[in-house]
């Protein structure tokens, strides 16, 4: 048994302590020895109960581990405390066997014995892997044990209670004290004090702050390494509640004893179980804890309740993965220490300008602080989709050490990530401020970075679309989507890369999504689109017009994709509503249009609007048939290209169009463009007009079909033109030159959308016995006999303004004026009475007339 010191009356532990507060590492023994016999005639040490290798040792020996003084503490504290007990058989040794010349030096800084076994308390049932990194104890420390039972301060105890400032001390101080008190023995390694207090208070700590509340606080180092413990001064006093710093506790009272120690070394394990499982276990243990509880302790909580989690290396993390659970998120309180609570969880289809939250205080002029916080989020917004790219593409299974995070930046982009750019100290700052795509697992130096569960639904949806889209039927068996994935990505598919364990999980979360239909029965999966009706697609080659208009402004004829919006309601001064046109989302309605225009990928993944070849040779041919109208409707040949470039701040160039020359690409417009000889033997190039003659046709046929309530047979159409008018009439003009007025339904022919809101405006100004009215006092009488106060709905005959559907109908009816003067007036061809009975018309109930 190991040898120890009695004595009859024991002083007091802290007498003992303040015996050697006035050494020095350079003390001179003597001097110290006499002060020692001077204080007291002997000293006793305590040595802790414990196993030896050897069966026997000898009664002189020196156990090195029984004590410290102030100057000299143990270079490594163990985050686990050892368990120590007390041996009720100790034998007697004299002081001068145990304090001599040769080992004074080993008994004030001795080596941590390696003879020793400790017991260590039972660890939860994980893998090695995480039993490495786990420490936690559930016994008090052995600095603790040494003291007094009255005198005993357990961690993490008595921290919510009401307590008093001490006299004279600061705020620095009193924090600093109360994370003492969590630690075994109220001490800690420097390092690790500042850097527990800049994570739990958000602010650095300076030693310099410390030297001046040495009656709280000690500093002491051996060596090279520092620490800090509470002064045993103020450690007397601990049980009157002097420290007014509450901490909360990082660990659940309900499931965990009073000593239970949250590790900062402490690892969640990775698990591997489907999340609507998971997701009930979850919600229940929130139930049970009142809808918060801390992440520290969940293992603990969960064992309670439901079988222990196993730690699976090809598992999800735990953190993750409690945060994929519905209305369920992990917040940071004061500090590091982690809750789990219910919230609301946002649809995974947010855009991407929602994908940052910048909390950071405002500047004190409104003006500017709009502008910075303009600025600084369109930064953040760039910086996220670089981040999201990195981990999708640079990492396994979308994770990343944030110790790693620096160098694999500048590797992928070729530049250094700096904080400061965005506005920001820190990079671990910065990462945090775009929560909705990247999170931050873990605490310290062993944080992961990783993407959300809402960024990663988004990317699996984002790749189902685009494989379904190639797809004929635009559908799937659900078991061919890991073929699929594979095929798409040139890489195995593995659900653990988007953060769950199964793909019925993330096929459980796009049930609620309205893109695309899950159809669990029939294992099929596919993209959900509604048929445009007829009106939808009149307003949808509108839009193909309006943008070739809005693109031939563009120097490459094209426009980035998250600009799109804005300029078109620069343009043309409303929104661009894809309601309109029957679709659910802009890119929908981009690829109905695949004649006119194409998304491609600049070199930063930025996705850019481009017209097709087509659309190109029609916007050039537009801005030439309005560089000639404003110059007296014709320019010489010569002057094009000068021209060109000075009007519109670009080169016509040809070459890019598919043309060897200019003469080419004009002969391609003979349509439009004519290029003449002049008396001078001068070319010029001229815009050929719609004759006169093409109108009054157009006319004639819309006026026919107003008689036949807008619908007829093609030959009922064509007998009436050659007897009323004496025209010919073929198909080909219905589908060409009055495509803008009537179509070709199989062998019938009826009126477009717009020319059927003219048939309703011709039969209302007659209605009044009127070929001009007041355009309010129309508006009202048309409200009036069609019942309803929005009328007329431009929305209904496929146009966005009710300013477009009048121009629309110009060949019927002529607006002029502003505002009060404003009227509408029929033209000529239409001031005739229109027959209620037309003798030609195939069916009084068409659908046109109900």
């Amino acid at each position: 048994m190991p040898s120890i010191v009695r004595q009859d009356s024991l002083c007091s532990h802290v007498d003992q302590l303040r015996f050697f507060d006035f050494l020095e590492p350079n003390f001179d023994f003597k001097t110290a020895m006499s002060r020692f016999e001077r204080q007291v005639s002997w000293l006793p040490f305590v040595a802790p109960t414990a196993e030896l290798d050897s069966p026997t040792v000898d009664n002189n020996a020196t156990f090195d581990s029984i004590w410290q003084p102030k100057s000299s503490y143990l270079p490594t504290l163990p985050e686990t405390p050892l368990s120590f007990g007390d041996d009720p058989q100790q034998q007697e040794i004299s002081i001068d066997s145990i304090i001599d010349h040769r080992n004074l030096n080993n008994l004030l800084s001795p080596p941590t014995p390696s003879f020793i076994k400790t017991s260590v308390p039972s660890r939860s049932n994980l893998p090695a892997r995480s039993q490495e990194k786990n420490s936690r104890a559930m016994s008090p420390s052995p600095y603790e044990s040494s003291l007094p039972s009255h005198k005993r301060t357990k961690s993490s105890t008595n921290i919510h209670e009401p307590e008093q400032l001490v006299p004279g001390a600061s705020q620095t101080a009193l924090e600093v004290a109360a994370l003492l008190k969590e630690h075994p023995g109220y001490m800690c390694p420097m390092l690790t004090l500042v850097q527990e207090y800049q994570s739990r208070f958000r602010k650095p700590l300076h030693i310099s702050e410390l030297n001046t509340a040495r009656d709280i606080i000690e500093i002491q180092y051996n060596g090279h390494m520092g620490f800090a413990r509470l002064s045993p001064s103020f450690r007397a006093t601990m049980g009157s509640d002097v420290l007014s710093v509450r901490l909360e506790r990082p660990y659940c009272t309900i499931h965990c004893p009073i000593n239970f120690v949250v590790s900062s070394t402490f690892d969640l394990p990775f698990i591997r179980l489907p999340l609507h499982i998971f997701s009930e276990h979850v919600q229940y243990l929130l139930t049970q804890h009142s809808g918060s509880m801390p992440l520290g302790s969940f293992l603990q909580c969960y064992s309670n309740y439901f079988p222990p989690l196993i730690d699976d290396e090809y598992g999800v993390p735990l953190e993750h993965f409690i945060t994929c659970v519905k209305n369920v998120e992990i917040v940071t309180d004061k500090g590091v220490i982690k809750r789990i609570q219910t919230t609301i969880t946002p649809s995974f289809s947010v855009p991407l300008n929602h994908m940052v939250s910048d909390k950071r205080s405002t500047s004190s002029s409104a003006s500017s602080s709009s502008s910075t916080s303009t600025t600084t989020t369109c930064s953040l917004q760039t910086f996220a989709r670089e981040v999201i790219d990195l981990l999708k593409q640079e990492t396994v299974h979308c994770r990343l050490p944030l110790s790693k995070f620096v160098t694999a930046y500048h590797s992928k982009y070729s530049r250094h990530c700096r904080a400061a750019d965005y506005g920001f100290d820190k990079i671990l700052d910065l990462l945090l401020a775009i929560p909705n795509a990247v999170q931050v697992l873990g605490d310290g130096n062993k944080r992961i970075l990783t993407l959300t569960h809402r960024c990663q639904v988004k990317r699996f949806f984002n790749d189902l679309v685009r494989i379904l889209k190639n797809k004929p039927q635009r559908s799937m068996a659900i078991s061919e989507i890991p073929r699929e994935f594979t095929n798409f990505s040139k890489k195995p598919f593995d659900m653990i890369d988007f953060g769950v364990c199964f793909l019925d999980d993330l096929i459980g979360e796009l049930k609620d999504n309205k893109e695309v239909v899950v159809d669990q029965e029939n294992g099929i999966i596919k993209l959900y689109r509604k048929e445009q009706t007829d009106v939808e697609k009149f307003a949808t080659q509108l839009f193909a017009e309006d943008i070739i208009n809005m693109f031939r402004h563009q120097q490459d004829f094209n426009i980035p994709f998250q600009r799109f919006i804005p300029m078109y309601h620069h343009h043309f001064g409303y929104q661009c509503r894809v309601q309109l046109y029957g679709c659910l989302r802009l890119i929908d309605l981009f690829e109905e249009l695949p004649n006119i225009v194409q998304i491609i990928e600049d070199k930063n993944g930025e996705r850019i609007i481009q017209l097709t070849d087509e659309a190109i040779r029609q916007a050039a041919q537009l801005n030439i048939t309005q560089l000639i109208r404003q110059c007296d409707g014709s320019i010489p040949f010569d002057h094009l290209m000068k021209l060109y470039a000075e009007m519109y701040r670009f080169e016509l160039n040809y070459e890019e169009m598919g043309f060897d020359s200019i003469e080419t690409m004009l002969e391609s417009m003979q349509d439009k463009l004519a290029c003449v000889q002049t008396n001078k033997n001068t070319a010029v190039i001229r815009v050929m007009e719609e004759h006169h003659s093409e109108i009054v046709f157009a006319r004639n046929v819309v006026h026919i079909l107003m008689e036949a309530q807008g619908e007829t047979t093609i030959w009922l159409l064509k007998q009436e033109m050659a007897n009323r008018y004496r025209r010919e009439l073929k198909i080909e003009d219905c589908q060409n030159r009055l495509k803008q007025y009537v179509e070709l339904i199989g062998q019938n022919v009826r009126l477009t959308p717009p020319m059927r809101f003219a048939y309703e405006v011709v039969k209302g100004m007659r209605a009044c016995g009127l070929d001009k009215m007041n355009y309010e006092d129309f508006l009202i009488d048309y409200q009036l006999r069609h019942g309803n106060a929005h009328c007329p709905n431009p929305a209904e005959y496929g146009y966005p303004t009710i300013d477009r559907l009048f121009n629309a109908i110009r060949i019927v009816a002529l607006t002029r004026g502003h505002r009060q003067t404003k009227t509408i007036s029929l033209t000529d061809e239409f001031r005739m009475h229109i027959r209620s009975s037309y003798s030609l018309q195939y069916n009084n109930n068409n659908r046109f007339a109900q």
